[in-house]
């Protein structure tokens, strides 16, 4: 059985427009000036990251970034995700649950992923939903993706078991590669070859080139 650690934003769905319009929303409600942004929005890590990312450093205090975030995880989490989608082609890799075990590993905390799996109709596929915010306590220390990723092959080795991850982002290449598993970067989401040719066993530009690959192995 293969065992697939996917990343959600940027490698199975298209939620930058959701994000995005949620945060300019949030920012807003803050009194933040969007036009002073140095830097586009990046989705694919935690809010906090894409946030300071993109002013200016002496522009966000602490206590700004906390009130910039509760307005946006009260917008975006009570989204009905209209503009989130699938990319194509992905489907029919998720829906396939002979040859795979699908488990998720993402930034975004346990409420919207799960809502955003139902409203895909994906939820009955998913093996596990692993964020840094699962099991948590308030005071706890956030888990890193290397450490969701090191619990997830715990939790489900068997000795025929493979263990693959993909996403767009460097740092899900690196946690897969840092826990001994096959790394892919996929090229649809925000990472570039560049960043990601380093840290990959593999690079795909589209789904039909991963589903090839994933099909054959």
């Amino acid at each position: 059985m293969i065992n697939i650690i996917w990343d959600l934003d940027g490698t199975l769905i298209d939620s930058e427009k959701e994000v995005k319009q949620s945060l300019e929303l949030a920012l807003k409600k803050s009194g933040i000036d969007i036009t002073k942004k140095i830097n586009d929005f990046v989705v694919g890590p935690t809010i906090d990251k894409i946030i300071l990312n993109a002013f200016p450093n002496e522009m966000i205090t602490n206590e700004i970034l906390n009130i910039i975030i509760n307005y946006f995880r009260d917008i975006y989490d009570n989204s009905d995700f209209e503009f989130t989608k699938p990319y194509n082609g992905i489907d029919e890799i998720i829906s396939n649950t002979y040859d795979f075990k699908h488990h998720i590993i993402t930034n975004k905390p346990d409420m919207p992923t799960n809502k955003i799996l139902k409203i895909l109709k994906w939820s009955k596929y998913i093996t596990s939903v692993n964020t840094p915010y699962t099991n948590i306590n308030i005071k706890d220390e956030k888990k890193t993706k290397k450490e969701l990723f090191n619990e997830v092959i715990i939790n489900y080795k068997k000795n025929d078991s493979l263990f693959i991850g993909i996403g767009d982002m460097k740092s899900d290449c690196i946690a897969a590669k840092d826990n001994g598993i096959t790394a892919i970067g996929v090229l649809w989401g925000t990472g570039t070859r560049e960043e990601l040719e380093k840290y990959s066993d593999y690079i795909f530009d589209n789904v039909k080139q991963l589903k090839n690959y994933l099909y054959n192995i």
